[in-house]
């Protein structure tokens, strides 16, 4: 296995955010309101509960069903459960919102908590359209409050020592990368089975996300085509082959699919990234290194270390960016760049011709 130390200097995460690798001790307990406790929001009630500088004060959610379940999890009693976020915004002493909901209120739910003067972690996409996802970034900006999306697949650590990888310029600039992504998921009850282009909104936003983070590049231009197998069970294409030019003129081609009848993929997906000394792979959550003309040189990289990853490192990001009054490496600001992405590859897919993605963006 190859280590990190042969190839680059170890230094801090992407965009010069060491603290994201600091030490939390010492730091003052985050008190938060979930809103949205069902399907994936079940997954954040025991992370923050197992957080040391995460408390948990309150739980609020249309279903009571849901909340029912979610007392029984966290141990949190009925007065701190509510089926109105607005009233537990006005009830509960809290600093912060974890909005779990599904896309279409994210921005109802952010706007609410940012008036109240709390800061705001939301699940990805920020918003269901441009305007709302603009509305949440202005009124941050307005109340003085953090507003972060979890795009917590940029904390995973292959994505941090691939991202290491490109930018150490080792190997020359990249010049074109593939991404494929193919699983076979159920969403039963799920707002996925009825939303319009339920991959691209829903998860191909994490790979586009990432393909920004690990290049440094912003993607320019994009032409998709999206579509619905005869066996899907989805009410809209669950499919989606998307070409992106990108800046530097870096180009890049992304397959994904939530329907496979065939071999999946992780939920990462298989990466390959060519530049003109190597070529970088992601397969299987390792990262490979091939040397270019080399087929049968085949290194594995030791993947960089972290103190957390994934929805653990998102939960510490959004912390520390609130005690050192800076912007979250995912802030809604620079989210927006991952929302325009999604949108024009749903334009494109919708009208069959590219899409300019700055154009989606406006002012932000």
């Amino acid at each position: 296995m190859l280590g990190l130390e042969s190839i680059f200097r170890p230094s801090g995460p992407a965009g010069g955010k060491a603290a994201l690798y600091a030490s939390v001790e010492g730091s003052r307990v985050v008190r938060v309101i979930q809103v949205g406790v069902g399907g994936f929001g079940r997954t954040w009630l025991g992370r923050i509960q197992r957080d040391r500088t995460a408390s948990l004060v309150a739980l609020a959610d249309v279903s009571e069903e849901a909340l029912r379940r979610a007392r029984e999890e966290t141990g949190l009693t009925a007065s701190r459960c509510f089926t109105d976020f607005r009233v537990a915004f006005d009830t509960a002493e809290a600093d912060a919102v974890l909005n779990a909901t599904p896309p279409a209120v994210h921005h109802e739910v952010a706007l609410a908590a940012l008036e109240r003067g709390l800061h705001v972690l939301t699940e990805k996409p920020i918003a269901d359209d441009m305007e709302h996802g603009r509305q949440m970034v202005e009124a941050a900006e307005g109340a003085g409050r953090t507003l972060m999306v979890s795009q917590n697949y940029r904390f995973r650590p292959w994505a941090r020592t691939m991202r290491q990888l490109l930018l150490s310029g080792k190997f020359g600039p990249p010049d074109n990368l593939s991404v494929c992504f193919a699983k076979s998921v159920q969403f039963d009850g799920s707002f996925r089975v009825t939303m319009e282009h339920p991959l691209v909104r829903d998860m191909s936003i994490h790979h586009f996300d990432l393909m920004r983070a690990l290049t440094g590049r912003e993607a320019l231009v994009v032409y998709a085509k999206g579509w619905r197998p005869q066996w899907s069970w989805f009410e809209h294409d669950p499919c989606v082959v998307v070409v992106f030019e990108f800046e530097g003129g870096l180009k890049a081609l992304y397959e994904g699919t939530w329907v496979t009848r065939g071999r999946e993929t992780t939920w990462d997906g298989y990466w390959r990234v060519e530049c003109p000394e190597a070529v970088m792979e992601l397969r299987g959550g390792r990262v490979h290194v091939i040397p270019a003309g080399h087929p049968d040189q085949d290194s594995e990289v030791e993947l960089h270390g972290t103190p957390s990853s994934g929805q653990s490192a998102a939960l510490l990001e959004f912390q520390q960016a609130i005690a050192e009054g800076r912007e979250p490496e995912t802030s809604g600001r620079d989210n927006l760049r991952s929302l325009a992405i999604s949108f024009a590859v749903m334009e494109s897919s919708r009208t069959g011709v590219p899409v300019e993605v700055g154009k989606l963006i406006g002012s932000d």
